[in-house]
């Protein structure tokens, strides 16, 4: 399964909207809340160069912002190939 962690911050609307389509796909993710953490955003600045929110992280692959079609093709892809 993969790993997916998001970075957020508490009033980020797409952040929201990110963790609301993970409930509804039953996708366990570990989240980052930069405005309080950090080491956090220190990580989601690395990842993405930038300190915009919501940055999702599916193993090695980095999306800053929330596109649900681009969302579906990654873990499609990661469960393609775990078949």
């Amino acid at each position: 399964m993969a790993e997916v962690r998001i970075y957020t911050t508490p009033t980020c609307p797409y952040c929201l909207k990110v963790k609301e389509y993970f409930g509804k796909k039953g996708i366990k993710y570990t989240e980052y809340n930069v405005a309080q953490d950090r080491q956090a955003l220190q990580e989601m600045t690395e990842l993405s160069g930038g300190r915009s929110v919501p940055v999702i992280a599916v193993d090695d692959e980095v999306m800053i912002g929330f596109n649900q079609e681009r969302l579906d093709k990654i873990l499609g892809e990661d469960k393609e190939g775990q078949v």
